[in-house]
């Protein structure tokens, strides 16, 4: 598919950003009830201590932060502000939410690791909206690889070194 200018072709390009804004929508649904999810098991004496909470805490709060921050490009490109960064930033956010779900799985299975019996509804009940939040991020990737076309590995490439500055 050929890239899409983004001031030219709206009606293209909103389409897309309204698919990937939805997408969005449902993965932060998810992220908030495993938010609650996660807070509690801070409360549950077999997972207080668990080395995997503390990062999977931090990576459930940095997908909501990278819902956010794409979420809000979306909307300053849907409302026609002319950001000169525009498809930098759309991929940004969208490619630091794959970063940041690569995270999640493997220090949930960490934090979970020693949960008691009698919290395995919670374990499960999480591991199901971990898959939804995955699921969406992964949507909403796709659609923004289908509005750029192969533009998006060529801003993907020009974006990796500011990727690599840690987030303070």
């Amino acid at each position: 598919m050929a890239a899409v200018d983004m001031e030219i072709n709206s009606i293209h390009r909103d389409f897309y950003l309204h698919a990937i804004h939805s997408a969005l929508e449902k993965g932060m649904a998810a992220k908030e009830v495993v938010c609650s999810i996660t807070t509690g098991f801070r409360s549950i004496p077999s997972l207080r201590t668990a080395p995997g909470l503390n990062p999977y805490h931090a990576s459930v709060a940095d997908i909501g932060y990278g819902f956010d921050a794409a979420q809000g490009t979306i909307h300053r490109l849907l409302s026609g502000e002319r950001i000169p960064l525009g498809k930098k930033m759309l991929v940004f956010d969208l490619d630091t939410l794959r970063i940041s779900e690569e995270q999640l799985s493997p220090n949930f299975e960490l934090a979970v690791k020693e949960a008691s019996l009698d919290v395995l509804y919670l374990v499960e009940q999480s591991r199901y909206l971990n898959n939804q939040i995955s699921n969406q991020i992964q949507e909403a990737i796709r659609l923004g690889q289908m509005l750029l076309g192969s533009e998006w590995e060529i801003v993907r490439a020009r974006i990796k070194n500011i990727q690599a500055i840690p987030r303070l």
